[in-house]
């Protein structure tokens, strides 16, 4: 968030001030508001073959506006910014700038944006600009793939000279993906025919507590002949917009008379037929900082068909850091369908890590990455001969999460990346698109990568459901629905407990003060290792062994012929080095490493998974 511009004292430097209409206006497509008032629009568009992106903004204001991209922070210090403005001749000016501190950004001397046009009329300053993806200017920073955190900021009086710049009225900071978005045009428009459904938390008090799962269960809508579901909007509570975390609606098998039951997920009052319906297949997920999910127009989630979803659990988790009492919600999800049936029904494949007490990330770590895979074994046995079409993508990951990015392997190569979020902000979590879809065959595998960040935290952070636990998961769009619906796997409680018990042995780590899986929660949370060797034991622990698999259908039934099967021939993914292969097909190869460290461990008492 921009905190100040302050009028300052400047050695002049060279300034480029571009007066309007030397260049070609381009046609925008993608839009967003960066405030919740509507005052401060940015249009954008992007040109990959020229690595050129181009950006107007239309600020409710006849002074100078500000715009940058904030070194991944949402802050002031180290953003690449720039202040324009039309002056009273009906004059465009653009200044390209670096903010070194929370002052005035000083002028850049190598100025790498390009003003295009700037008009102002009826109180409203209209400025179109472009840059290169990577200036090479060390005063810039690089437009990537992922979030992309922007400042603003306005005020209504223009720069008394254009090295005096006064203070900003107003100001804030957005987290948007600029560039794997839906554009506008490809979002299509709902048929004469649109009915929505509301699935909406009826009414739910929330307790005054730090983190609540709270479950209801609700009919999808009672169709009796073929439709599809469309679009999914979020509804959002305005005044508990702080207090929604993320929300899922799960396919459940459940009889109807559990139509509005609501109640917290693991009560004992909560049915067993509502229970077993978590962690199933996915018909829709949001988490705070998303919008509204429009699917492509020749694919559709199907409904009213024999086999058909009927029935759905929506599962609410409620971050409530100041105990707040008393707070009621009624945010859920408003579905639109129609009977006007589109050529192919959409799947969602959840990928990652299940939530494991074997989920472990030391404290101190600036950098800390934890793998989940999708492995070959169950593609090949779940998806059809044809493959799947993927057309998106959902990453998620708690507080702690920096990164995620998932890789595409297929017969032993590595194929091009395919998603990657390199600065992922926990507050604004958003469907990914692909402007082409990637294909997945059978045989297949994936690898998900977490990276976590924890130089603030002085004890161990492992897998849970509160938001300062963490999690590892993809959620997978794809096209013609296929049976697999949760392809991902775990690292195995006899990896870890014997180094687990190496930590009490030293004094690192608290005995349980009771049995099972909450007990052991509690003493890992104690946890502080304190110790580069045995930190760097940990990491190979949870990188090179086999992991377990947990591969199921719909249904929950698994794929594998038991649980707690490690993955056959298994290879992590670091010993994978991508290599584009342009000489024949254009996939690419990877490459072994030097080394391959298998680590050969003693089996005690396996870690009970908290599998969500």
């Amino acid at each position: 968030m921009i905190h100040q511009f302050l009028p300052w004292t400047l050695i002049v430097l060279a300034l480029a001030l571009v007066s309007s209409g030397q260049s070609p206006i381009p046609q925008h497509e993608f839009h967003a508001s960066l405030d919740e008032e509507l005052k401060y629009l940015l249009d954008w568009s992007f040109d990959n073959t020229k690595q050129i992106m181009n950006f107007t903004v239309r600020v409710k204001t006849t002074g100078w506006v500000g715009f940058g991209i904030s070194p991944y922070t949402g802050k002031m210090p180290g953003s690449d910014i720039v202040i324009g403005w039309v002056d009273s001749q009906g004059k465009a000016h653009l200044q390209d700038r670096f903010a070194e501190s929370r002052s005035l950004p000083a002028l850049d001397p190598i100025q790498d944006y390009t003003l295009l046009s700037g008009t102002e009329s009826n109180g409203m300053t209209t400025l179109t600009f472009s840059r290169k993806f990577d200036t090479k200017d060390p005063k810039d920073l690089p437009l990537q793939t992922g979030t992309t955190r922007l400042i603003w900021a306005y005020n209504d009086q223009d720069p008394p000279s254009v090295y005096n710049i006064p203070i900003h009225q107003k100001m804030g900071s957005r987290s948007l993906n600029i560039f794997e978005r839906q554009p506008e045009a490809d979002k299509p428009a709902l048929p004469s025919d649109v009915q929505t459904h509301d699935c909406r938390v009826p009414n739910a008090t929330v307790p005054a507590r730090k983190t609540t799962y709270w479950c209801v269960g609700m009919r999808l809508p009672q169709v009796t002949e073929p439709n599809h579901i469309i679009k999914i909007e979020p509804l959002i509570d305005r005044a508990n917009a702080g207090l929604v975390h993320h929300m899922i609606l799960y396919e459940c098998d459940a009889n109807d008379q559990w139509h509005d039951y609501s109640a917290e997920c693991e009560s004992e009052n909560m049915p067993m037929e509502l229970r077993y319906c978590r962690g199933g297949a996915i018909v829709a997920g949001w988490a705070i900082g998303g919008e509204s999910i429009t699917f492509p127009a020749h694919t559709g989630f199907s409904i009213g068909k024999k086999n058909d979803p009927k029935f759905t659990i929506i599962e609410m988790h409620y971050d409530n850091p100041n105990l707040t009492p008393g707070i009621v919600d009624n945010s859920g999800f408003r579905l639109y369908y129609t009977k006007q049936l589109r050529q192919y029904d959409i799947g969602v494949l959840t990928v990652g890590h299940l939530i494991t007490l074997t989920m472990a990330i030391p404290e101190r770590q600036s950098k800390w990455d934890i793998t989940g895979y999708c492995p070959e074994y169950c593609t090949e046995r779940a998806l059809y001969k044809t493959g799947i079409n993927i057309f998106g993508v959902f990453f998620h990951t708690h507080l702690a999460g920096i990164a995620l990015s998932t890789r595409h392997f297929r017969a032993g190569k590595e194929l091009p990346m395919l998603a990657e979020n390199k600065h992922y902000d926990f507050n604004y979590q958003e469907a990914v698109y692909f402007r082409k879809t990637r294909k997945m065959y059978p045989g297949d595998s994936l690898a998900l990568t977490c990276t976590y960040q924890t130089k603030d935290r002085n004890n161990m952070t492992v897998g849970g459901l509160e938001t300062t636990d963490e999690m590892c998961f993809n959620y997978i769009f794809y096209y013609p629905r296929a049976p697999l619906s949760v392809c991902a796997s775990y690292t195995r409680g006899d990896t870890l407990t014997p180094y687990f018990g190496k930590l009490m042995a030293l004094g690192k780590m608290p005995p349980p003060k009771r049995n099972g899986s909450l007990g052991l929660l509690e003493s890992l949370q104690h946890t502080t290792i304190g110790n580069q060797n045995l930190i760097d034991e940990l990491r190979n622990l949870e990188t090179y062994p086999a992991p377990s698999m947990y591969c199921a259908y719909s249904n929950k039934s698994i794929v594998t012929p038991g649980f707690d099967v490690k993955i056959p021939n298994f290879v992590p993914a670091v010993n994978f080095t991508y290599i584009p292969d342009t000489v024949t097909t254009g996939d690419a190869t990877a490459v072994m490493s030097s080394f391959h460290v298998m680590l050969t461990l003693l089996y005690t008492t396996i870690i009970v998974a908290l599998i969500l």
